[in-house]
């Protein structure tokens, strides 16, 4: 976080993140995409259609 930044930003910040995480998880387990731990964010990326 940028300096000058307080603790409800930084919890803002972190849910966010985590709930970008999550959504795209969420793509990618619709779409039937097996062993997600072994490819990188490009390869999940592509396979989600982002």
């Amino acid at each position: 976080m940028p300096a000058g930044s307080n603790r409800k930003r930084e919890r803002q910040y972190e849910h966010i993140k985590e709930s970008a995480q999550q959504r795209v998880y969420e793509e990618a387990k619709k779409k039937d995409v097996e062993g997600r731990s072994s490819m990188n964010k490009e390869q999940l990326r592509n396979a989600v259609g982002r």
